[in-house]
Protein backbone atom coordinates (compact mmCIF):
# COMPACT_ATOMS: atom_id res chain seq x y z
CA UNK A 1 0.00 0.00 0.00
CA UNK A 2 1.68 3.32 -0.51
CA UNK A 3 2.16 5.58 2.08
CA UNK A 4 0.81 9.03 2.26
CA UNK A 5 3.32 11.50 1.21
CA UNK A 6 4.78 14.17 4.05
CA UNK A 7 6.33 16.35 1.85
CA UNK A 8 6.43 17.81 -1.77
CA UNK A 9 9.45 19.88 -2.72
CA UNK A 10 8.91 22.09 -5.46
CA UNK A 11 12.01 23.45 -7.69
CA UNK A 12 11.18 25.70 -10.62
CA UNK A 13 14.02 25.41 -12.86
CA UNK A 14 14.97 27.25 -16.05
CA UNK A 15 18.38 26.94 -18.06
CA UNK A 16 20.20 24.88 -15.45
CA UNK A 17 22.26 22.66 -17.42
CA UNK A 18 26.12 23.30 -18.20
CA UNK A 19 27.66 24.68 -15.04
CA UNK A 20 24.55 25.66 -12.96
CA UNK A 21 23.55 21.58 -13.21
CA UNK A 22 26.18 20.94 -10.81
CA UNK A 23 24.36 23.02 -8.44
CA UNK A 24 21.16 21.14 -8.95
CA UNK A 25 22.52 18.89 -9.04
CA UNK A 26 24.42 19.09 -5.36
CA UNK A 27 20.61 20.35 -4.04
CA UNK A 28 19.04 17.18 -5.19
CA UNK A 29 21.85 14.74 -3.47
CA UNK A 30 21.35 16.86 0.06
CA UNK A 31 17.82 16.69 -0.29
CA UNK A 32 17.40 12.67 -1.24
CA UNK A 33 20.23 12.24 2.05
CA UNK A 34 18.10 14.51 4.07
CA UNK A 35 14.96 12.77 3.80
CA UNK A 36 16.34 9.23 4.09
CA UNK A 37 18.34 10.64 7.65
CA UNK A 38 15.16 11.72 8.74
CA UNK A 39 12.75 9.05 7.11
CA UNK A 40 10.37 10.87 5.19
CA UNK A 41 8.04 10.18 2.67
CA UNK A 42 8.60 12.66 0.03
CA UNK A 43 8.41 13.46 -3.43
CA UNK A 44 10.36 16.23 -5.47
CA UNK A 45 8.84 18.15 -8.03
CA UNK A 46 11.06 19.75 -10.94
CA UNK A 47 9.34 22.74 -13.04
CA UNK A 48 10.92 23.11 -16.11
CA UNK A 49 10.10 26.33 -17.37
CA UNK A 50 10.36 26.21 -21.51
CA UNK A 51 14.39 25.92 -20.96
CA UNK A 52 16.90 26.40 -24.21
CA UNK A 53 19.12 24.06 -22.95
CA UNK A 54 18.57 20.01 -21.87
CA UNK A 55 17.22 20.84 -18.31
CA UNK A 56 14.55 18.18 -18.37
CA UNK A 57 16.38 15.62 -19.44
CA UNK A 58 19.71 16.53 -17.24
CA UNK A 59 16.95 16.46 -13.88
CA UNK A 60 15.18 13.35 -15.57
CA UNK A 61 19.02 11.41 -15.35
CA UNK A 62 19.30 12.61 -10.96
CA UNK A 63 16.48 10.58 -10.56
CA UNK A 64 18.36 8.37 -8.33
CA UNK A 65 19.78 11.11 -6.66
CA UNK A 66 15.96 11.38 -4.17
CA UNK A 67 15.55 7.65 -4.54
CA UNK A 68 13.74 8.03 -7.65
CA UNK A 69 11.17 10.02 -5.71
CA UNK A 70 11.50 12.62 -9.07
CA UNK A 71 8.47 14.33 -11.11
CA UNK A 72 9.59 16.42 -13.93
CA UNK A 73 6.70 18.71 -15.37
CA UNK A 74 9.26 19.63 -18.84
CA UNK A 75 6.71 22.62 -19.93
CA UNK A 76 8.29 23.87 -23.79
CA UNK A 77 7.09 27.10 -23.24
CA UNK A 78 8.72 29.97 -20.87
CA UNK A 79 6.08 31.39 -18.50
CA UNK A 80 8.02 32.70 -15.19
CA UNK A 81 9.09 31.40 -12.34
CA UNK A 82 6.31 32.09 -10.15
CA UNK A 83 3.95 30.23 -13.17
CA UNK A 84 6.17 27.32 -12.40
CA UNK A 85 6.05 27.42 -8.97
CA UNK A 86 1.95 27.36 -9.37
CA UNK A 87 2.92 24.44 -11.26
CA UNK A 88 4.31 22.62 -9.01
CA UNK A 89 2.15 23.27 -6.08
CA UNK A 90 -0.87 22.12 -7.44
CA UNK A 91 0.58 19.54 -8.72
CA UNK A 92 2.40 18.19 -5.42
CA UNK A 93 0.42 15.53 -3.39
CA UNK A 94 2.06 16.19 0.29
CA UNK A 95 0.78 17.51 3.32
CA UNK A 96 3.28 20.29 3.14
CA UNK A 97 5.20 21.97 -0.02
CA UNK A 98 8.77 22.87 0.39
CA UNK A 99 9.66 25.88 -2.89
CA UNK A 100 12.94 25.78 -2.59
CA UNK A 101 16.11 27.24 -5.22
CA UNK A 102 17.49 25.28 -7.76
CA UNK A 103 20.76 26.56 -6.88
CA UNK A 104 20.35 25.61 -3.05
CA UNK A 105 20.94 28.73 -1.31
CA UNK A 106 18.94 27.56 1.34
CA UNK A 107 19.88 24.29 2.17
CA UNK A 108 17.41 21.95 2.70
CA UNK A 109 18.90 21.43 6.48
CA UNK A 110 17.16 24.68 6.83
CA UNK A 111 13.99 22.61 7.24
CA UNK A 112 15.20 21.41 10.49
CA UNK A 113 13.74 24.81 12.14
CA UNK A 114 10.90 24.51 10.36
CA UNK A 115 9.45 21.08 11.20
CA UNK A 116 8.10 22.04 14.90
CA UNK A 117 6.19 24.23 13.09
CA UNK A 118 5.00 21.44 10.47
CA UNK A 119 4.10 19.32 13.43
CA UNK A 120 2.04 21.78 15.08
CA UNK A 121 0.03 22.19 12.14
CA UNK A 122 1.55 25.19 11.03
CA UNK A 123 0.05 26.48 7.38
CA UNK A 124 2.70 29.53 6.34
CA UNK A 125 6.26 29.01 7.23
CA UNK A 126 8.60 31.28 5.65
CA UNK A 127 12.66 31.09 5.62
CA UNK A 128 13.68 34.52 6.76
CA UNK A 129 17.57 35.82 5.98
CA UNK A 130 17.19 39.25 8.21
CA UNK A 131 16.52 38.21 11.51
CA UNK A 132 18.51 38.25 14.61
CA UNK A 133 19.61 34.23 14.00
CA UNK A 134 19.86 33.78 10.97
CA UNK A 135 23.59 33.89 9.05
CA UNK A 136 24.68 34.80 5.57
CA UNK A 137 27.32 32.55 4.54
CA UNK A 138 28.16 34.30 1.38
CA UNK A 139 26.87 38.10 1.02
CA UNK A 140 24.89 39.36 -2.30
CA UNK A 141 26.89 42.51 -3.70
CA UNK A 142 25.80 45.23 -1.60
CA UNK A 143 24.09 47.54 -4.21
CA UNK A 144 21.69 44.14 -4.38
CA UNK A 145 21.43 43.84 -0.30
CA UNK A 146 20.84 47.66 -0.64
CA UNK A 147 18.32 47.72 -3.13
CA UNK A 148 16.81 44.13 -1.55
CA UNK A 149 16.56 46.41 1.95
CA UNK A 150 14.61 49.06 -0.08
CA UNK A 151 12.23 46.94 -1.36
CA UNK A 152 10.99 45.12 1.26
CA UNK A 153 10.21 47.81 3.10
CA UNK A 154 8.18 49.36 0.52
CA UNK A 155 6.15 45.73 0.32
CA UNK A 156 5.74 45.85 3.61
CA UNK A 157 3.74 48.69 3.33
CA UNK A 158 1.77 48.21 0.06
CA UNK A 159 1.04 44.59 0.73
CA UNK A 160 0.39 45.16 4.63
CA UNK A 161 2.74 42.61 5.90
CA UNK A 162 4.34 44.87 7.94
CA UNK A 163 6.84 42.96 10.53
CA UNK A 164 7.53 40.38 8.30
CA UNK A 165 11.44 40.66 7.54
CA UNK A 166 11.97 38.75 4.84
CA UNK A 167 9.60 38.57 1.97
CA UNK A 168 11.78 37.27 -0.83
CA UNK A 169 13.61 34.09 0.94
CA UNK A 170 13.12 30.82 -2.09
CA UNK A 171 12.91 29.27 1.21
CA UNK A 172 8.49 28.23 1.94
CA UNK A 173 6.33 25.84 2.94
CA UNK A 174 2.66 25.95 2.85
CA UNK A 175 0.18 23.21 4.16
CA UNK A 176 -1.99 21.24 1.63
CA UNK A 177 -4.74 23.45 2.73
CA UNK A 178 -2.80 26.77 2.76
CA UNK A 179 -2.11 25.82 -1.27
CA UNK A 180 -5.79 24.68 -1.86
CA UNK A 181 -7.14 28.25 -0.51
CA UNK A 182 -3.87 30.47 -2.17
CA UNK A 183 -2.42 29.24 -4.76
CA UNK A 184 -5.16 29.27 -6.73
CA UNK A 185 -5.84 32.87 -6.72
CA UNK A 186 -2.31 34.30 -7.71
CA UNK A 187 -1.84 35.89 -10.87
CA UNK A 188 2.09 37.02 -11.11
CA UNK A 189 4.01 34.52 -13.44
CA UNK A 190 7.13 35.98 -12.76
CA UNK A 191 9.43 37.35 -10.12
CA UNK A 192 6.65 39.31 -7.59
CA UNK A 193 4.85 35.70 -6.26
CA UNK A 194 6.29 35.76 -3.35
CA UNK A 195 4.89 39.19 -2.20
CA UNK A 196 1.84 37.98 -3.70
CA UNK A 197 1.24 34.63 -1.85
CA UNK A 198 1.95 35.67 1.61
CA UNK A 199 -0.12 39.39 0.94
CA UNK A 200 -2.81 36.06 -0.46
CA UNK A 201 -2.24 34.01 2.91
CA UNK A 202 -2.34 37.03 5.30
CA UNK A 203 -5.77 38.57 3.94
CA UNK A 204 -6.90 34.73 4.21
CA UNK A 205 -6.58 34.53 7.59
CA UNK A 206 -3.29 32.63 8.16
CA UNK A 207 -0.35 33.05 10.48
CA UNK A 208 2.90 33.68 8.93
CA UNK A 209 5.71 32.17 10.47
CA UNK A 210 8.88 33.20 10.18
CA UNK A 211 12.33 30.88 10.85
CA UNK A 212 15.73 31.85 10.46
CA UNK A 213 17.87 29.82 7.79
CA UNK A 214 21.63 29.88 7.10
CA UNK A 215 22.10 31.60 3.30
CA UNK A 216 24.69 31.32 0.96
CA UNK A 217 24.35 33.95 -2.34
CA UNK A 218 25.34 31.39 -5.32
CA UNK A 219 25.43 33.93 -7.60
CA UNK A 220 23.10 32.30 -10.33
CA UNK A 221 19.25 34.19 -9.73
CA UNK A 222 18.28 35.30 -12.93
CA UNK A 223 17.06 38.48 -11.32
CA UNK A 224 20.14 39.41 -10.97
CA UNK A 225 21.52 38.17 -14.41
CA UNK A 226 19.26 40.51 -16.24
CA UNK A 227 20.54 43.40 -13.72
CA UNK A 228 18.27 46.00 -12.94
CA UNK A 229 15.78 45.21 -15.28
CA UNK A 230 15.20 42.67 -12.78
CA UNK A 231 14.50 44.88 -9.89
CA UNK A 232 12.26 47.07 -12.09
CA UNK A 233 9.78 44.21 -13.15
CA UNK A 234 9.32 43.30 -9.96
CA UNK A 235 8.64 46.77 -8.93
CA UNK A 236 5.95 46.96 -11.53
CA UNK A 237 4.22 43.57 -10.30
CA UNK A 238 4.31 45.05 -6.94
CA UNK A 239 1.89 47.66 -8.31
CA UNK A 240 0.05 45.55 -10.45
CA UNK A 241 -0.86 43.15 -7.12
CA UNK A 242 -1.31 46.25 -5.08
CA UNK A 243 -3.74 47.36 -8.15
CA UNK A 244 -5.56 44.20 -8.55
CA UNK A 245 -6.33 44.24 -4.66
CA UNK A 246 -7.71 47.12 -4.53
CA UNK A 247 -9.84 46.39 -7.27
CA UNK A 248 -11.11 43.40 -5.93
CA UNK A 249 -10.11 41.32 -8.23
CA UNK A 250 -8.72 37.94 -6.04
CA UNK A 251 -12.13 37.46 -4.85
CA UNK A 252 -10.24 36.92 -1.13
CA UNK A 253 -12.29 35.10 1.54
CA UNK A 254 -11.55 34.55 5.29
CA UNK A 255 -10.70 31.20 5.33
CA UNK A 256 -8.64 30.78 8.93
Amino acid sequence: MQRDIYLSVIIPAYNEGGRKGEELKRNLQEIGDYMQKNNLEYEVIVVNDGSKDDTAEFVKNLSSLVNNNLLVVDRKENRGKWYSVREGFLKARGKFRLLTDADGATSIDNLDGFMQHMQKGEDVIIGSRDLKESKIAKHQPKWKELLGDAGNILIQFLMGLRGIEDTQCGFKVLSEEAVKNIISKMQVDRWGGDFEMLMLAKKTGYEIKEVPVIWMDAGQSLVGVSGLGGYSSTLKELFQVKWRLLTGKYNIKKEK
